[in-house]
């Protein structure tokens, strides 16, 4: 196990997380207190800032979800742009 100490800046109390761990810098987290007193941190989801980042990764055709299958023949009946 290794062992980090707090320490003060500013108006925050700072705990140091070692390379070895492989966080990245900019990675957010959640920040809990147990009530065991244990500190946890669980990364954030990050949203995608561009459609290109969102679909990096995908590489297969869409397929239209059946139920809307039928939805999708009809015809405008308002002012929406189609």
């Amino acid at each position: 196990m290794k062992k980090t100490k707090a320490r003060i800046q500013g108006n925050a109390v700072v705990v140091t997380i070692p390379k070895s761990f492989g966080v990245k810098p900019g990675a957010e987290f959640r920040f809990t207190k147990e009530e065991n007193g244990i500190l946890k941190l669980t990364p954030t989801k990050q949203v995608p800032e561009t459609m290109d980042e969102l679909f990096k990764d995908w590489d297969g055709e869409y397929q239209m979800p059946s139920d809307l299958a039928e939805w999708n023949q009809e015809n405008p009946t308002g002012e929406e742009l189609w």
